[in-house]
């Protein structure tokens, strides 16, 4: 019984834990971190939201900031204007996966889906193909990398909670002044409509960004969205 409960672990392990591991931490082909100039980018998952995507690019607006949102499928056809302005405002749009489902839980098959599905749906709108993908919560499971070869994938330097109910604005904002650094990637949620995540998260996460961005040291930084980050020359 003892071997059977242990070849289970290991295989669930197989599946989840160690795939993931290795692609954050030793894939070449996963972007977590710029070059070492001055810039940041900033980047923001699960959405669109048709309250709180709104009211944030009206923030990166008056800031001047461009940032990347890794969107859902389903949301950018449900929201397509709100897709197109963040085109027209000068921010990239990558892919989560057309729901938000975790690469845990899918096989291959399912997984090529949801890539396919989430790029058609954001290339209808903007007519431009998807070249950035992140999983949904940062989960690989051993076909990602492959399923994903199309798309450069990109994780974080920092994923500070933004999501947690009991999360302040003031303490938010201190976890984005620690994340603060040169090439970082900074992961924010303008969705709280994802399973663990406190729905009116993205109200406190638009305040703490707010109290970020008029920081002076803020000032210093270039805010780029993750292909001008990513630039080598």
């Amino acid at each position: 019984m003892k071997k059977l409960i242990t070849a289970g672990v290991f295989l669930a392990a197989s599946w989840t834990v160690l795939p993931t591991v290795y692609a954050r931490t030793f894939a070449k082909g996963v972007k977590k971190r710029g070059p070492g100039r001055e810039e940041i980018a900033l980047t923001f998952d699960d959405g669109p939201h048709p309250a709180y995507t709104p009211l944030l690019l009206d923030l990166l607006k008056q800031y001047n900031v461009k940032a990347t949102f890794f969107v859902l499928g389903e949301k950018a056809k449900l929201y397509p204007d709100l897709i197109r302005r963040m085109e027209v405002e000068g921010h990239e749009i990558g892919i989560h996966h057309h729901e938000h489902r975790s690469n845990w839980t899918l096989t291959p098959a399912a997984l090529q889906k949801q890539l396919e599905r989430s790029a058609q749906s954001v290339q209808s709108i903007t007519g431009n193909s998807v070249v950035y993908y992140r999983p949904p919560w940062g989960h690989f499971n051993p076909f990602t990398l492959r399923a994903a070869r199309g798309f450069d994938t990109v994780m974080w330097t920092s994923i500070p909670g933004d999501w947690k109910e009991k999360m302040t604005a003031e303490k938010l904002a201190c976890k984005l002044r620690l994340a603060r650094s040169n090439g970082a990637v900074i992961t924010l949620h303008d969705s709280g409509e994802t399973a663990g995540a406190f729905e009116e998260a993205p109200l406190v996460m638009i305040e703490a960004l707010r109290l970020f961005l008029s920081d002076q040291a803020s000032s210093h930084f270039l805010f780029v969205t993750v292909s001008t980050l990513f630039k080598t020359t």
